[in-house]
């Protein structure tokens, strides 16, 4: 497993020319619509005629198709070549499938909050220490509301990284690992940790609570602090049975930038702390489940 800075020097050598084109021609792309655009508009409040008209959305139309076939294409180079360089560089037990998910049965499994509409690319699968099976993507739910004339609005609900680890041991517990809330909506499950940083950050929830105790040691309470600080992150967890659930509200992962450098290294550090605390986060846990008499 590669360190970040070796990573980025072998992508920035392999893709670094072609995506810094493709990213100008794109940004260009944007600047001469919109400037196009806003010239347009002006002209069309002065003249009305239905033929001015005509041709003002024709030419914006125009304008649009060239520019989604450049965004199109520039987005695709940046997963096929600098994502799954990525993913490949940092470990060789994974692949990167940036067209599939994960599907809404699993993250449903997680019992992190309802929804309405569900989406999933970006899928990151393998296994890890050559037993446990992971599986990573981005996932964004929606909730649907409608107004008293009947129209329809989605709010996001989530929007970010979530991983599936299958291991072979059965845990005889339901533990999740929340957000800290002002309110506790189920008291009886709800543990007090020895950490009051940790308490400050995160709420827990179990039906066994020597068990929950014995698995969320202090080092992996201590992860999740540190990572939370440094990422501005709260990572939320959920452990049932033989699976352990992840999610990052991170936003919109594996994305090119338009405005930034397409290889912008600050981009690319976010994707590597994420998947390597999932990671790492993950080893510490397994090894407590294995090592407890559960």
């Amino acid at each position: 497993m590669k360190n970040f800075n070796d990573i980025y020097e072998e992508i920035y050598k392999k893709c670094a020319q072609p995506m810094e084109q493709m990213r100008k021609t794109t940004r260009n792309g944007f600047v001469i619509v919109f400037t196009i655009s806003i010239f347009l508009g002006i002209l069309l409040t002065v003249l009305t005629s239905y033929s001015i008209f005509l041709v003002i959305a024709i030419v914006i139309m125009v304008l649009y198709i060239i520019l989604s076939k450049n965004n199109k294409k520039y987005r695709q180079f940046f997963k096929q070549n600098v994502v799954k360089t990525f993913i490949k560089e940092y470990s060789q037990t994974l692949e990167y499938i940036p067209e599939r998910g994960i599907s809404p049965r699993i993250y449903a499994n997680g019992e992190f909050e309802s929804y309405d509409r569900y989406y999933s690319e970006d899928l990151i699968t393998g296994v890890l220490n050559d037993k446990y099976k992971i599986a990573m993507a981005e996932v964004h739910t929606e909730q649907e509301s409608r107004d008293s004339d009947g129209d329809t609005t989605y709010t996001t609900v989530f929007y970010g990284l979530f991983a599936e680890i299958q291991f072979e041991k059965l845990v005889a517990t339901n533990m999740k690992i929340r957000k800290n809330k002002m309110i506790s909506f189920n008291k009886k499950e709800k543990i007090e940790m020895d950490s009051g940083e940790f308490e400050k950050k995160f709420d827990v929830y179990s039906i066994d609570k020597i068990i929950a105790m014995q698995l969320l040691t202090s080092d992996i309470m201590q992860m999740l602090i540190d990572f939370s600080k440094e990422n501005k992150l709260i990572p939320e967890m959920t452990l049932k049975g033989n699976t352990l659930y992840i999610r990052f509200a991170t936003g919109n992962m594996f994305e090119p930038k338009i405005l930034k450098k397409s290889l912008d290294y600050d981009t690319l550090k976010k994707y590597y702390d994420t998947i390597n605390f999932t990671l790492g986060i993950t080893e510490k846990f397994l090894k407590n489940i294995e090592e407890t008499q559960i």
